[in-house]
């Protein structure tokens, strides 16, 4: 059973879902109406948890931070509220995933179970320990990046999408197949969530975002690979080229300078070497 705590302080949204998850066979749901009730809740083991950002006792931004404290598990925010600050500042905050009301609880199962099957295979992986990185070095046990002198703390998405790049290095990762990846299942071309990860990254281990010189783009090669995959709707492609060719650089600061000047390709890239 995938254990689920639900935050949620309006009482028919709350009771509709705790009683279609419950339907499935496969989920224990254990309710909070405020932040008060969550935390209290807490104490105990979770799979996942689903938190309302708009609670009568606190911001469940601010409840999302508490929280991460405790937990580890994937912590989807559910609201009304869509604007990309909204959602950009609660993925910083340590959410994993955004999905806006009204939802098909359809989808917010899929959600789900993308989520766990994601923690599920981060456990699978091996571990990261042997790797080193003369840009940066990652801690597994406290989500962290050690980069230009000082400890940086990432959140847990952001933390998995950096050790699959650390895990392949030199390689290029659509915006699809990063969705992939990391949530287990296609982005069906929504891939904002991925966009917001990618740029929160890279303005923690980024010396400046705008010029990366760690995780890069390379748009020729995104257009490319979407040519090859037969890709027809415009809107799928358009989300492949923002991060589609994202990759991180094991080259040296000069090679690869050398590289893109020679190139053309824009893009800088840095002195990360990972090795084992």
């Amino acid at each position: 059973m995938i254990r689920v705590l639900l935050v949620e302080d309006d009482a028919m949204i709350r009771e509709m879902t705790r009683i279609f998850l419950e339907s499935q066979k496969r989920f224990e749901v254990v309710c909070a109406a405020s932040g008060e009730e969550a935390l209290a809740h807490a104490k105990d083991p979770f799979d996942v948890i689903l938190l309302d950002i708009l609670l009568p006792d606190t911001n469940g931004m601010q409840l999302c931070q508490t929280l991460r404290s405790g937990h580890h598990c994937p912590i989807i925010f559910t609201s009304c509220l869509d604007d990309v600050d909204t959602i950009v500042h609660a993925l910083e905050l340590g959410g994993d995933d955004f999905l806006t009301k009204p939802y098909d609880n359809k989808v917010l199962v899929a959600r789900i179970l993308a989520n766990v099957r994601r923690v599920q295979m981060d456990a699978a992986e091996p571990s990261l320990r042997g790797y080193t990185c003369p840009a940066f070095r990652l801690d597994a046990d406290n989500r962290s990046v050690h980069c230009r002198g000082e400890d940086i703390h990432l959140a847990d998405m952001e933390y998995r999408i950096l050790s699959l790049f650390v895990r392949n290095p030199n390689t290029f990762f659509t915006a699809n197949e990063l969705y992939q990846k990391i949530w287990g299942k296609d982005s069906l071309g929504d891939v904002r969530t991925v966009q917001v990860h990618i740029h929160n990254l890279r303005s923690k281990i980024e010396p400046d975002p705008a010029k990366p010189v760690y995780l890069c783009n390379v748009w020729a090669r995104a257009m490319c690979s979407a040519r090859k995959a037969n890709r027809s709707k415009q809107n799928n492609s358009a989300a492949e080229h923002f991060c589609g060719a994202v990759s991180l650089y094991t080259q040296s600061l000069s090679q690869h300078t050398a590289r893109c000047s020679s190139t053309g390709t824009g893009s800088t890239t840095g002195g990360c070497m990972p090795s084992r």
